[in-house]
């Protein structure tokens, strides 16, 4: 093993003994890698859910958790080997055979309701066995993951394709090398080659729609809809853009337009269908004397079209479609690896501007993403105690941006990297979604899983941003690592409350725990709102705060392990309103202690106030530096495009003219119009030199 694999797997177990406070580290292990196989986008929304039992005729039962994808509408089921040893141990066939094979044998008991086995009381093994009866019927497709800190023996063959219940399953196996692979490349996924030849014989149809260019080329593709269905069924929501997912997650599994013509008029369908659009980082493709092919595509994404594609493969899986006679356009524009992170994201945006996607839907790539960023690499914490060294707290506004930044360094630079943002203080957009809406007391939309619970932070923000863009200034980030501080410390709490926890649904509790502290602050505070500077100053929670905590929690546990009559399945109680209303409804004492470290409304609104007129200060300035900056021919070439397709009011030809006079200096006032201006003129397409 090569030092940096033995070095993230050590990384991996460090991180999976201390994740459930030390008591279990296999379920910690469970826990880390169901996060991990989540960055990868193998899959959404993990479950932990650590189970061995035995069920009927002696049968060995496992789970470690699970995920539904309700953009393809397949489960994704892990079950881990952990080991945790200095030396790797090799995963040999016989191995992987019985681990695979506990995982199938739970899933098959659960299908057919065989449920003695499990315990009696609220369990998220129970949750889950409960949730496979209900929804198997629609359930398109299982797919296994057997997760190892161990190496996988070069001897293990592929594992050939089952049906469980009627449902085709599919087995894949991680061991810590590949892992480390996926999460070492830049996309921080293992790449997707989608195999054109073996869809089409002979390749895809396509038309080169693009000059020579290093970074970007484009193709125009006819796809058999047979070939788009198969391909979606084999690869599934891995083919999706992260904003196409997240739509698609919410729209109508079938698009009615789409399958009644599909069913009805298939050789319509070119003419009625918009088509797709994808991106790539390399094709191969082959000249024939009917023209090129596009044999195959690299990383392929779907950046609009998604419910097309579902859609279609939907109407082929369960109304028996013919799609033989029914073509999909194609737009596949292929960027450079290296690009990819950055233009991938825009060409997404933008091909999505053209339907009807509204701004939370593409909130991914929001212009408070891009603030949040500038503060997290501007704003340095003050050390813990103990420590001499200020950190920062990084925010990841893209997918993978910390292991993006440290995959060029050098083992030193990374090093020193790693001392100034240290991994435990990397705050991801879904992470910041989950503790934000727990302080903002929507505990039920938390517990719905991380893009549901990011899409309703989406709302929120976007609505927040139009009205007071400048709120979100250094104290509102300051505000947010407070909270993650609470938040976070909260989750290394509960595991070691052995009087009262025993393992289970701890995301569950820790929102509705730190959305009740709020509450009984708001209620009980007099006006006092906690004490965010103190938090940010020190980095850690007081003991008063740690002791109202321990306080709280165990009373939320009685609530959500105590359904409502009816409702008996623990993980989709925690998702219902009705079970924070119960949470609200409990009286829960605000310790005099914490009382007294709350700060008065007066000194809060105080602080609001400050930072809000530093940062009308620093939005001017910057504002002006932006103008001045741009150069004065960029705004006068700005202002001639304008005037020649009549887009200038008599105002707005006033202030390009002023921009475009070297030497001059715009007020703050137009050099925010100005801004403005711009931003709707290159909406409109104009493009600087």
């Amino acid at each position: 093993m090569d030092e940096q694999l033995r070095a993230f797997r050590d990384g991996v177990i460090a991180r999976a003994m201390a994740e459930l406070g030390g008591r279990n580290p296999a379920g910690g292990f469970g826990s880390v890698v169901g996060e991990m196989l989540e960055e990868a986008e193998e899959l959404v929304d993990f479950v932990p859910c650590q189970y061995r039992g035995t069920g009927t005729r002696r049968r060995s039962l496992g789970v470690d958790g699970y995920a539904f994808d309700e953009a393809d509408g397949s489960l994704r089921l892990v079950i881990v080997e952990f080991d945790g040893e200095q030396h790797p141990a090799t995963v040999t066939q016989t191995t992987a055979k019985a681990t695979f094979s506990k995982i199938v044998a739970f899933v098959d008991e659960a299908f057919t309701g065989n449920d003695d086995h499990l315990p009696a009381e609220e369990d998220p093994a129970s949750d889950f066995s409960g949730l496979l009866q209900i929804h198997q019927p629609n359930i398109t497709r299982l797919r296994f993951y057997l997760v190892t800190d161990g190496i996988l023996s070069d001897r293990i063959r592929d594992w050939p394709e089952q049906s469980i219940g009627g449902i085709p399953a599919e087995f894949h196996i991680w061991d810590i090398a590949r892992l480390h692979d996926a999460l070492s490349s830049r996309s921080g996924r293992e790449a997707l080659t989608v195999d054109f030849g073996g869809l089409v014989s002979g390749g895809v149809p396509c038309l080169k729609a693009s000059l020579n260019q290093s970074e970007y080329s484009g193709y125009l593709c006819v796809l058999p809809g047979d070939a788009l269905a198969r391909m979606y069924e084999e690869y599934g929501s891995r083919l999706l853009e992260g904003n196409v997912r997240s739509f698609l997650g919410k729209a109508v599994k079938v698009n009615k337009a789409i399958r009644e013509t599909a069913l009805r008029s298939p050789e319509m369908f070119f003419a009625f269908n918009n088509g797709i659009a994808a991106t790539a980082t390399s094709v191969e493709t082959h000249d024939t004397p009917d023209g090129p092919r596009l044999l195959a595509a690299t990383d392929l994404q779907i950046v609009n079209g998604g419910q097309t594609t579902a859609s279609l493969a939907l109407a082929r899986r369960k109304d028996g479609a013919d799609l033989n006679g029914i073509f999909v356009q194609m737009k596949l524009s292929v960027v450079d690896a290296d690009k990819s992170n950055e233009l991938i994201p825009k060409i997404s945006e933008y091909a999505n501007r053209q339907t009807k996607v509204y701004d939370s839907d593409l909130f991914s790539n929001h212009a408070f993403h891009r603030k949040l960023e500038e503060l997290s690499r501007r704003i340095k914490a003050p050390p813990r105690a103990g420590s001499q060294r200020p950190t920062a707290w990084f925010y990841e506004r893209a997918k993978g941006q910390y292991r993006i930044e440290t995959s060029k360094m050098s083992p030193a630079e990374k090093l020193r990297f790693e001392a100034d943002n240290p991994r435990r203080q990397v705050i991801t957009k879904t992470d910041l979604a989950k503790i934000e809406n727990s302080w903002r007391q929507l505990p039920h939309e938390v517990s719905k899983g991380a893009q549901k619970n990011f899409d309703v932070y989406s709302k929120l923000v976007v609505s927040e941003w139009q009205q007071k863009p400048l709120q979100f200034n250094d104290e509102f980030f300051k505000c947010v690592v407070a909270h993650a501080i609470v938040f976070r410390e909260l989750e290394q709490l509960v595991p070691t409350q052995t009087d009262w926890y025993d393992g289970g649904y701890r995301a569950n509790i820790v929102t509705f725990t730190i959305a009740k502290l709020a509450q009984i602050i708001a209620e009980q505070g007099a006006g006092g709102a906690l004490n965010v500077q103190s938090i940010w100053r020190t980095q850690t929670i007081s003991s008063a705060l740690s002791a109202q905590l321990k306080v709280v929690a165990p009373v939320m546990y009685s609530v959500l392990t105590s359904p409502e009559q009816g409702l008996e399945n623990v993980t989709e109680w925690c998702k219902k309103e009705l079970a924070w209303q119960r949470a609200q409804q409990q009286h829960v004492r605000l310790l005099p202690e914490l009382a007294e470290e709350l700060v008065s409304q007066s000194e809060e609104l105080e602080r609001k106030a400050d930072a809000l007129g530093a940062a009308r200060i620093d939005a001017g300035i910057a504002a002006v530096t932006e103008v001045v900056n741009y150069k004065s021919s960029n705004w006068r070439a700005m202002r001639e495009w304008g005037i020649r397709r009549n887009e200038l009011t008599a105002k707005e030809d006033q202030l390009l003219l002023l921009a475009g006079t070297a030497g001059r200096i715009p007020s703050e006032r137009q050099a925010a119009a100005i801004l403005e201006i711009r931003k709707r003129l290159e909406a409109e397409g104009f493009r600087s030199a």
